[in-house]
């Protein structure tokens, strides 16, 4: 369906005020971007905050070339992320552009090479062996919670490394509580005079002691005789800083921490929730994994994850702000509009994935998932510098937990997504019945 043009160019969308837009977009994205879809075509616009600006939602894979291939001198997604300022800093990476970003990628870029990636595997079967043996032995559980607990600790443990676990827990809380943080705090975080209020003071509050945790760790690494044999991401980027002339400071470090603990633990735990959903839901699915498993494979239970992560991508959308004209699907918009390549919508589309409302991981058996139909870790030189370890991870957590319980679905097993920060969790937390193999 193509979209209707208005007279400037742009795209049509809904004529709804900025901030009602932007609470119905962050709140339930997954109604809204197909119901525009429908209503105006592909793509349309979005008039989000802050006040003035338009988001263009594009989804046909041509149209995500253009985005990812673009210079990212004029596609600049720090910008595009804004609302996440007040929550990971102004240094983090997901929140930089240009010259800053590919400065900070370069130093961050060594801790998630393939063989670092293999080294943390035995610390993330540790860790999760750890926390499963807390879990009930059966019955019916919140599965999203037990599995932000369990990916706290792992990006906690393979950040900091091993260290004081009284101190590790108080800040535990603290960081899951921010991180928690829905639509309206999001949104009222860049208010500054909310910021005096409740629940934004509190927000504020948690922020300032999860930074001074950190500075705490940074100053204690940096002082650590031990340093050169750590294996931990701090300890990594530490010693990156100090033998590189543009090193990070020690503000840069801390925010870039807080974007690893923020967003390292998060999403992976959201994407375990789906998996363990559509599981308990499919038992054919989840028998042929455990199968496989015991015969020591694991290609169909990576296909499980490629295809969670397709029907249920835990963000929505990647936004890239125009800093001159640029031509995205044969359409030149004008510098200051954000171009957003709708996931959603690229991961629903019939032509790239037949009935794309069901669950069915074959689609990814022998297929490496293209760039511009599969991108829930986004794509081009902003592509998630942790993707590789995220699908370690999920794969580590999911192949322990089949191997130790039968699941089974609570009701249909139909969960509607629903809004945390930027992340799209199962709305009642992925109930399912858990019962001993």
């Amino acid at each position: 369906m193509d979209s209707v043009t208005t007279d400037d160019g742009v795209p049509s969308g809904p004529r709804l005020p900025g901030l009602v837009q932007a609470l119905l977009t962050l709140s339930a994205p997954a109604a809204v971007f197909p119901a525009a879809a429908r209503r105006y075509g592909v793509p349309f616009k979005l008039d989000l905050m802050p006040r003035g600006r338009t988001v263009v939602a594009v989804a046909d894979p041509a149209d995500v070339k253009d985005v990812f291939a673009g210079s990212p001198s004029v596609f600049h997604a720090g910008k595009g992320n804004e609302l996440l300022r007040p929550l990971l800093g102004e240094h983090s990476l997901l929140l930089q552009d240009g010259d800053e970003h590919a400065r900070a990628r370069r130093l961050l870029a060594p801790a998630f090479g393939r063989r670092e990636i293999e080294g943390y595997r035995s610390l993330v079967e540790e860790v999760t062996t750890e926390q499963l043996d807390r879990w009930p032995r059966s019955g019916r559980v919140r599965a999203h919670i037990l599995f932000n607990e369990l990916t706290l600790e792992v990006i906690l443990r393979v950040v900091f490394g091993v260290t004081d676990s009284a101190r590790l827990d108080r800040i535990r809380p603290i960081v899951a509580r921010a991180v928690d943080a829905g639509p309206v705090v999001m949104i009222g975080m860049g208010i500054m005079p909310l910021r005096r209020f409740r629940p934004w003071s509190r927000q504020v509050r948690d922020l300032a002691t999860i930074h001074a945790f950190l500075g705490e760790e940074i100053e204690a690494t940096r002082r650590d005789p031990a340093l050169s044999g750590r294996r931990d991401l701090l300890a990594l980027l530490v010693r990156a800083s100090a033998q590189d002339a543009q090193g990070l400071s020690d503000q840069e470090l801390r925010d870039q921490l807080m974007t690893l603990v923020a967003a390292g633990h998060e999403t992976t735990a959201t994407a375990m929730a789906w998996s363990v959903l559509e599981l308990a839901r499919h038992p054919g699915i989840q028998d042929r994994c455990v199968s496989e498993i015991a015969a020591g494979g694991t290609e169909y239970l990576d296909a499980v994850l490629k295809e969670s992560l397709r029907l249920h991508p835990v963000v929505p959308m990647v936004m890239r702000e125009l800093q001159e004209p640029a031509t995205v699907g044969g359409r030149t918009y004008p510098r200051g509009m954000t171009i957003s390549p709708s996931i959603i919508l690229a991961h629903r589309a019939p032509a790239a994935y037949p009935a794309p409302k069901e669950f069915d991981p074959g689609r990814f058996l022998g297929d490496v998932p293209t760039p511009t139909t599969w991108l829930p870790f986004g794509g081009g030189a902003r592509r998630c510098i942790g993707a590789s370890f995220a699908m370690m991870e999920g794969e580590v957590i999911l192949r322990q937990v089949l191997e130790r319980y039968r699941l089974d679905r609570v009701g249909s097993g139909h969960e509607w997504p629903r809004a945390r920060n930027v992340t799209l969790y199962p709305w009642r937390r992925a109930r399912v019945e858990l019962r001993p193999r």
